[in-house]
């Protein structure tokens, strides 16, 4: 899908110009959405620039990424994409910025492109490099949005981890479901970190390349990346504090797991530990030998049964004194 947006008095206006449709020559951001062969052909006859293919957004290599060529800087970066169900992507994205048009090229619709689009009809954008700083804006400002879900995610799981060391043995604990939700929101959490490291790149390159044939940035756009720079890095700091927590709580999990094993394994124990001296005497008198002079006792019964009680209550209260049940 090819969506061209033209600058106008009260902001940029969307335009999907047609086969048959010339080219808006005054556009100022090219957004390529899932594009067909024939729109990647149109665009890059229009604006005389080559752009990359789906597979060459796909190399990890930085020079792959970020490079000068005839006289724009193009740029690829990952963001996050279904951030919001349980299998958040990571979303290559290629800006290609030249003197005066960004061309925005990108196979998922991840929600800071949503939200800039929407942003930017009413916001007067006359250039490709403020469109750019625009949704890199918009990109670090979602990236915060998820960081914060996630450490408000783990304070939740916290409490929830920590509340069971105080509920007894056999309650119903969801040990399963929260070892799920720290791995959902640890890979969520990680995702987040490698799209802020990508556009924490994309920001050097950017302030690396003043004069590459892209027009020199005005001072408020050069302050601009100054800011998002700052930006990226204490977002990464933070999204490190909360993979440190996040490892914290998982260990903490698997030891609350060891430790109630641990309790049932020892309860079982004691237990078989208390009915021990009454099966013991149970097994005595449970002998077929002709001459045991109890079996002739009138009160041989109720002195075994007794016998077998008090072997049984001997343990538990003394188990009960040390502090073991």
């Amino acid at each position: 899908m090819l969506t061209v947006y033209v600058p106008e008095a009260r902001g940029l206006t969307a335009t999907m110009p047609s086969v048959n449709e010339p080219f808006p020559a005054a556009a100022v951001w090219v957004d390529l959405y899932n594009p067909e062969d024939h729109e990647v052909a149109r665009v890059q006859g229009a604006l005389g620039i080559e752009l990359p293919t789906r597979e060459e957004m796909q190399e990890i290599e930085a020079s792959s990424r970020l490079y000068v060529e005839n006289g724009a800087s193009y740029m690829t970066a990952v963001v996050l994409a279904q951030s919001e169900s349980d299998h958040p992507q990571l979303a290559a994205v290629t800006f290609v910025l030249s003197a005066t048009q960004l061309v925005t090229i990108r196979h998922s619709e991840p929600k800071p492109f949503k939200v800039f689009a929407s942003r930017a009809q009413r916001q007067p954008l006359n250039s490709g490099q403020a469109v750019l700083h625009g949704l890199l804006e918009a990109i670090i400002d979602r990236a915060a949005d998820i960081l914060e879900r996630v450490g408000a995610e783990m304070e939740t799981l916290s409490r929830s981890v920590f509340a069971h060391s105080k509920a007894r043995v056999g309650a119903n604990r969801d040990f399963k479901d929260i070892l799920e939700n720290i791995g959902l929101t640890g890979d969520l959490n990680s995702r987040a970190a490698e799209s802020l490291m990508s556009i924490g790149r994309v920001l050097a390159f950017l302030s690396a390349a003043n004069g590459t044939g892209t027009g020199k940035p005005s001072k408020d756009l050069r302050q601009s990346v100054k800011i998002m720079w700052r930006d990226v890095q204490s977002l990464l700091d933070h999204a490190n504090f909360l993979s440190d927590k996040i490892t914290f709580l998982l260990s903490a999990t698997l030891g609350m797991i060891g430790i109630e094993q641990s309790t049932i394994i020892k309860i079982f124990s004691v237990v078989a530990v208390i009915f021990l001296p009454p099966t013991l005497v149970a097994s005595i008198y449970g002998m077929n030998f002709e001459i045991m002079p109890e079996l002739s006792w009138p009160f041989g019964y109720p002195f075994a049964l007794g016998l077998m009680i008090v072997s049984a209550i001997l343990p538990f209260l003394y188990f009960k004194r040390k502090g073991w049940l």
